[in-house]
């Protein structure tokens, strides 16, 4: 009786480990679908400061002060909650043009970019543009945005709904222009 009282305990003790292991065991579906759902960061990089190259020569710089990585959603993002400095530059390193927006997110798989929130692009010429949203098509090189959008040049502003440019922001067009208003000089004003 004893002999079987041991082998009994001896039995249960072998087997309450494998009871706990299968009872722990984790569906990686569900796994994912719950970091989906909550929409965790499983990468997060403070004072990041990224330099794109092709064909050895510097494209693009970016420094944002928070990035977070969320590559296991179905659309893949880099969110930038802290904001964007972004500087573009030519085939012979200049900086063709530069943007800085409060928010952005890099949806990586479309190569595609929307910045929010005071969102400023200035192109070589000086000739700036400002919007509350705008979106950077990589693969087209095009910036665009269908939100209300003000150009400043030397000579005027001119004001609009919707505007498409390329990503150097040197050819532009406004899908409705809104309002214009002719800058001049000091020298024109006392002219007069």
């Amino acid at each position: 009786m004893i002999f079987k009282k041991i082998i009994f305990k001896r039995s249960i003790v072998a087997l309450a480990p494998m009871l706990f292991l299968y009872s722990c065991e984790n569906n990686i579906s569900e796994v994912k679908n719950i970091t989906q759902e909550e929409k965790i960061p499983l990468e997060v990089q403070e004072n990041l400061e990224l330099i794109y190259s092709d064909s050895s020569y510097t494209k693009m710089e970016l420094k944002a002060p928070l990035a977070e990585n969320y590559p296991q959603l179905e659309e893949p993002e880099m969110v930038f909650r802290k904001g964007i400095k972004v500087r573009f530059f030519d085939a012979y390193g200049q900086e063709d043009s530069r943007l800085k927006a409060n928010y952005a997110i890099h949806y990586s798989n479309k190569r595609l970019w929307h910045a929010t929130g005071d969102v400023v692009v200035v192109n070589k010429k000086g000739e700036q543009l400002n919007t509350e949203e705008l979106y950077w098509d990589e693969k087209k090189e095009t910036i665009y945005s269908e939100v209300f959008v003000k150009i400043t040049t030397d000579e005027e502003i001119i004001m609009g709904e919707g505007f498409e440019a390329d990503q150097n922001f040197t050819n532009y067009t406004l899908s409705k222009v809104t309002g214009q208003i002719t800058i001049e000089d000091d020298e024109d004003v006392q002219d007069r």
